[in-house]
């Protein structure tokens, strides 16, 4: 059994595109026509105003979403029964202990290898990899671990001529042997069984920076 991740650096129906190429696209891979598609608003603090964003996106007539603050009584199997989990963004740091805590983590990988779609946006993209790229300290970009789901280190909304562009630059030079990935606004990346498959994007302009890709 194959299994998909599909990692936006921005855009989608988080970022307000009704009907987006890129929510499609990894909604298509599990050959329904209304999946079950489950939202983890982790990173938000699990906060109502993304979750109604969520429930009127319009991606499936089978939504729901995996609240860690207010847990459902079955919640240690409602992911397993999903077609698509999908990530949001927030605070990736934050949202990476709550689920080591909670164990979300281990359920995930059992997830991942049972076939469901992993998806996500911003934080909801970089979690899979070994290493991202976070602003979670106001401060500055830090480098921080991720899930290691995917082989590298990932930043989410790469425009190349910012701080945190500075630091993948820095990092991927000092790093050979790491695959990185600077995904911009509006472009995607498919990796299927952790080897990259396919760019996707959903504006002529969106694109993805690669450094000592394999």
């Amino acid at each position: 059994m194959d299994k998909h991740i599909v990692v936006l650096g921005g855009g989608g129906w988080m970022m307000g595109e009704k009907h987006s190429k890129l929510d499609r696209y990894a909604l298509d891979l599990t050959g329904k026509r209304d999946p079950k598609v489950c939202y983890l608003p982790t990173a938000t603090g699990d906060a109502e105003e993304a979750i109604q964003r969520f429930y009127d996106s319009g991606l499936s007539c089978n939504l729901t979403h995996f609240p860690l603050f207010k847990p459902d009584s079955n919640w240690r199997t409602k992911l397993q029964e999903q077609d698509v989990i999908y990530v949001g963004g927030g605070n990736t740091r934050s949202m990476l202990a709550i689920w080591r805590e909670w164990g979300i983590d281990t359920i995930l990988k059992e997830c991942y290898e049972n076939g469901v779609v992993l998806c996500g946006m911003s934080a909801g993209a970089i979690c899979w990899f070994d290493l991202g790229i976070t602003d979670s300290n106001p401060e500055e970009y830090t480098v921080i671990d991720g899930l290691g789901f995917v082989r590298g280190l990932a930043s989410a909304h790469f425009n190349g001529s910012d701080e945190k562009a500075d630091l993948f630059s820095d990092f991927s030079q000092n790093n050979s042997s790491v695959p990185c990935y600077g995904i911009s606004d509006y472009a995607a990346l498919h990796f299927i069984n952790g080897q990259l498959y396919q760019t996707v994007t959903s504006k002529f302009d969106a694109k993805v920076t690669f450094e000592n890709a394999l």
